[in-house]
């Protein structure tokens, strides 16, 4: 039979393992948000050239001033 003491004392020497443990899961969680920020994106250009063709903030500018 086991039983768990909420309020007991670490053992010598291992004070510091818990602050220790959570220090080491948070780089990891940095760790792998690194990895996910540093992966490329898809290409914007088709988007951002349909953008500009289509948006009323580009009238009258570019190569077809009279595009709308």
């Amino acid at each position: 039979m086991t039983t768990k003491c909420l309020n007991s004392l670490p053992l010598p020497g291992m004070e510091a393992a818990d602050a220790e443990r959570e220090e080491a899961a948070q780089i990891a969680i940095a760790e792998e948000l690194t990895t996910v920020l540093r992966k490329p994106l898809g290409n914007i250009d088709s988007a951002s050239g349909e953008m500009e063709r289509d948006s009323p903030l580009f009238f009258g500018t570019g190569t077809n001033p009279t595009l709308f």
